[in-house]
This record gives C-alpha cells, sequence and structure tokens, in this order.
C-alpha cells in the first residue's frame, strides 16, 4: 500500500504542472486550443467521421503529440471527439515527455491513456507501468503494471532540469518530434 502511494504521488507530481494549466483554463471557461496536425498525408473518410494522418506526424494542442499514424475522430457536429497515436508515440509538454507506442486522447474528458511500454519523464524523474492514464483536468494519473507487471518509479532527490541551466530559446514542435525517440 505504501509502495502504491508513493508511485500514485510520483505520476501526480509529473503532471503536476500541466493540469494546473489545463484546470485553470477549464475553470475560466477559455475556448479549446485548436488542434494542428501535419503529416505525409492524410485521408479523409467522411463516412467514418474520422481522418487517417500517416507519416511524421505532428499534433499540437495544449501538448506535442510525434507519431507514425494519427486517427482523428469526430463525434456530434464538427468537434473532435477523440485523437488516436500509434507507432513511436511521443508527447511533449513544458519539462515533461513521455513515449509508448500507443496513445488515446479522449478530448471531451482529457484523459490520455498511454500503452505499449509506457515511459513518463519530467526532468530526472521517470515512471513506467504497463498502461499509464492522465486524467488532465483532475489532477490525477494512474500507472497501472497490468499481467502480472509491476510499475516502476524513479524519484531522484536532485532534479536535473536542463532547461533551468540553458537560456530559453525556441524549439519548433517539429524538432521537438525529430529530437527525441
Amino acid at each position: 500500500m505504501k509502495f502504491r502511494t508513493g508511485l500514485l504521488m510520483a505520476a501526480a507530481l509529473l503532471m503536476q504542472a500541466s493540469v494546473s494549466v489545463a484546470a485553470q483554463k477549464k475553470a475560466e471557461g477559455a475556448p479549446r486550443s485548436p488542434v494542428t496536425v501535419t503529416s505525409d498525408t492524410m485521408e479523409a473518410r467522411s463516412g467514418e467521421g474520422r481522418v487517417v494522418f500517416k507519416g511524421n506526424v505532428v499534433a499540437v494542442e495544449d501538448f506535442t503529440l510525434c507519431s507514425d499514424e494519427l486517427h482523428v475522430t469526430y463525434g456530434d457536429g464538427s468537434d473532435i471527439k477523440s485523437i488516436e497515436a500509434s507507432g513511436n508515440v511521443r508527447i511533449f509538454q513544458d519539462r515533461k515527455s513521455s513515449t509508448s507506442a500507443h496513445a488515446v486522447y479522449d478530448r471531451r474528458e482529457r484523459i490520455i491513456v498511454l500503452t505499449g511500454e509506457p515511459h513518463l519523464r519530467q526532468c530526472s524523474d521517470s515512471v513506467r507501468g504497463e498502461k499509464i492514464t492522465v486524467y488532465l483536468d483532475q489532477e490525477n494519473a494512474l500507472v497501472e503494471g497490468g499481467n502480472g507487471g509491476r510499475v516502476r518509479a524513479v524519484i531522484m532527490p536532485n532534479k536535473d532540469c536542463p532547461e533551468n541551466d540553458a537560456p530559453e530559446k525556441y524549439v519548433s514542435e517539429e524538432a521537438r518530434c525529430k529530437g527525441t525517440r
């Protein structure tokens, strides 16, 4: 029980900064950010209410998501219901980043589920599990070991955040996607 509590605290710490910004935006009633997607190809499947992006995909909302393939599914009207990424998935937001084989973002509920060897990092701290669920607006994250697997969190005593030492410089979203794999 003590171990699980520590892991949940670690996961919560990793997502704390992004959650605060998202919660503040929601509380203020701010409109959602637009989603900008770039890729090598795009296929609109109107009958399915879906658009498929393939090859060097970069999707930007209040975070940057990079993958080999991305499916955008529409709900009622023209609002995006969900975004599903597969193949070399990387997500960046401020000092946080994650890698996984698959990610599903429920845009209405603002929940991201990472599967396929998910790994979440913030500065020098990290957590791994079978499945990581991030509740962006509730300030919670759940890391599950699943199928007999174990959750592994590394919490460093000194936070090594390279951005703190380096002068601030702009890094494009495309460059972030190409930089870390």
